[in-house]
């Protein structure tokens, strides 16, 4: 399945909310502690959506610094489309018309509603007609203040009315739309300002409508931000995340882990996403974790392999979760060579088992690394855990123990209250989503471990 792109329309003034946006742009008001515009994200990551264009007029430079977080590691591609004069929403489509090339379906998106929308069953309702263009439609209370569609029996949008003064029916647009590829180039061709006034007309006939009987509303006024405000937390609850709060993670080894071990791999041909990953990928998520890809990468500092065909990996290797519907929220990695074979010691920060890339990480992705988790196949991956301050780490054991240190370590040791084994990534999950219902996970036999460099964490029990 070729992946779904997004266009996250953000670029409005936002004058109806001032003061707030006197000092940042309008998809960056926080509601319950979070920008407007991570709400949107976190939907589109559980839809497995990674590649995003986002416009933006005021204040750019506050949105240069939550987009670089958004795309840490390289796991998410966000094009960051400044407008210094406003094109409007088509206008927006019209200037990027090839953003549309090597995808099949693009999410067009208003970033100034608070919504749940499940956008994984909008797309799956859009693959199942052969119409172009389907809206997203909610209940209005007031039909007159937006764009109104009036559907057939086969919910084709058979009329359609930017805010009508008589009304036909009460099904707003909602401002999220998913268009096939050749309806996007279609609209960028029509060269128009106004996507409600000047393009949805146009599709009358062609478009569906998908009603939405859950969550959405616009955030324009200072009522409605302060309503969304309280609204928010139980948005935030049925993701388990608490207003303000930062989001605990969960990182994982991508070699042996995520994806079957290949020595040294610099071929995507060989990319296999294994067995479980993309379900247990999902329940993090559900669960409130984010996902985050943690690799030490000695083959590119040993000349093995190249950046460009590492990335050429993670493209294979993102391509095949997206196809499940999973997604990661991040992947770092440390090409440095280690001068002893022994995966206990912290020869640098960056490389397991240091901490860097965890740290790296949390700060970029905002994550509590002190309830955050760790999932690999090595001694050295649970030990960046620890060094690092997580609350846990799980080895996997499909193949066997994990990997023995050397003989003649010191008497530390990796303590047993915070590391489990397990057969597979499930079970992992089943240890940290649900720690009390886990009967396929054991303790792991402390290790010996070697004292570590002056300033690093020593292990001890």
């Amino acid at each position: 399945m070729i992946p779904v792109k997004a266009v996250v329309l953000a670029a409005g003034l936002g004058t109806r909310l001032r003061p707030i946006s006197d000092r940042m742009p309008k998809c960056l008001a926080p509601i319950a502690g979070r920008p407007l515009l991570q709400y949107w994200l976190d939907l589109l990551g559980d839809a497995a959506v990674r590649d995003l264009l986002i416009n933006v007029h005021t204040f750019p430079g506050l949105l240069d610094g939550f987009v670089a977080r958004q795309s840490g590691g390289g796991c998410r591609r966000v094009i960051q489309a400044y407008e210094p004069r406003l094109l409007g929403s088509a206008g927006t489509i019209m200037a990027h018309p090839r953003y549309a090339d090597d995808t099949e379906l693009i999410l067009i998106i208003y970033a100034d509603n608070l919504s749940d929308i499940d956008i994984a069953a909008l797309l799956q309702y859009h693959r199942s007609h052969d119409d172009p263009v389907t809206m997203v439609l909610f209940r209005a209370s007031d039909p007159r203040a937006s764009g109104i569609a009036v559907l057939d029996g086969d919910r084709r949008i058979v009329e359609f009315t930017e805010k009508p003064a008589n009304p036909k029916s009460d099904l707003a647009n909602a401002g999220v739309y998913v268009v096939d590829a050749e309806a996007y180039r279609e609209i960028a061709g029509m060269k128009a300002f106004d996507l409600g006034f000047d393009v949805l007309p146009r599709f009358v006939g062609r478009m569906r409508g998908w009603l939405w009987s859950g969550y959405h509303r616009d955030v324009g006024t200072r009522e409605a931000y302060e309503q969304a405000q309280l609204d928010a937390e139980r948005l935030l609850a049925a993701r388990c995340v608490q207003p303000g709060e930062r989001q605990p993670g969960v990182f994982l080894d991508r070699d042996g882990t995520l994806i079957e071990q290949v020595h040294y791999l610099g071929d995507p041909g060989y990319v296999r996403v294994l067995p479980g990953v993309c379900r247990a990928l999902n329940r993090f998520r559900k669960a409130g974790y984010r996902c985050v890809a943690v690799t030490n990468q000695s083959a590119i500092g040993r000349g093995l392999i190249t950046v460009d065909q590492f990335n050429a990996v993670n493209e294979a290797m993102y391509r095949q979760l997206a196809a499940e519907g999973a997604v990661l929220d991040g992947l770092y990695h440390c090409p440095d060579v280690p001068e002893s074979a022994d995966p206990t010691v912290v020869e640098t920060p960056e490389r397991k088992p240091g901490p860097g890339m965890l740290f790296r990480a949390a700060h970029e992705l905002q994550l509590d690394i002190s309830r955050s988790w760790v999932i690999g196949d090595m001694i050295s991956d649970a030990l960046a855990g620890y060094n690092a301050g997580c609350a846990g780490a799980v080895l996997l054991t499909r193949d066997g123990p994990p990997e023995e240190p050397d003989a003649g370590l010191s008497e530390a040791k990796l303590p047993e209250t915070s590391v489990f084994t397990a057969t597979d990534i499930s079970a992992a999950a089943e240890t940290i989503v649900t720690p009390t219902e886990a009967p396929s996970v054991a303790r792991y036999a402390p290790i010996e471990a070697p004292n570590t460099p002056a300033g690093a964490r020593t292990v001890s029990s």
